[in-house]
């Protein structure tokens, strides 16, 4: 792995796609110390990674024991990347400052501000799960379907509180 420090709020670096070993492995990309200590120590941190200038997205820097981290990369991001195991690849990280750690679908976004309730609830959840229905609703791809994705979701924290 080669590093390249670039401004203070983001890294430049080259590594390889690996997999952890098992079924189900997840795929993913070595964070080089350097470039991990500049935004974490121990625990995970938010930030927005692109990938041979192809494909940006929001994750997370997490650590894989021993005192080594790593970026997961999944299915759609390396279909989108033309990623394959073993395969060199050009990372930029950067700090995450979005509200939520991913891009608030309008959807979601508008029925919130419909639905006091249900926009009270969502607030109250950990950000880990705030991030999770984020994704669910987005990762629809028409518009119909985020809608009722969006509608189901909040009617759930409902029925739940």
């Amino acid at each position: 792995m080669t590093k390249r420090m670039e401004k203070s709020n983001r890294a430049h670096f080259t590594t390889v796609l690996d997999r952890f070993p098992g079924k189900g492995g997840l795929y993913y990309i070595d964070v080089p110390d350097a470039v991990a200590k500049k935004f974490t120590s121990t625990k995970p941190v938010r930030v927005v990674c692109t990938l041979d200038d192809k494909v940006e997205f929001h994750c997370a820097i997490r650590p894989k024991g021993g005192g080594e981290f790593y970026i997961n990369v999944a299915a759609p991001l390396r279909a989108k990347a033309k990623l394959k195991l073993e395969q060199k690849v050009s990372a930029t990280v950067r700090i995450d400052k979005s509200e939520y750690g991913r891009k608030m679908p309008k959807e979601l976004k508008e029925l919130m501000e419909q639905d006091e309730n249900g926009n009270k609830l969502f607030h109250e959840l950990l950000p880990g799960k705030q991030r999770g229905i984020i994704h669910y609703v987005d990762s629809a791809k028409s518009i119909d379907k985020r809608i009722e994705r969006a509608i189901m979701m909040i009617n759930r924290l409902k029925t739940n509180a």
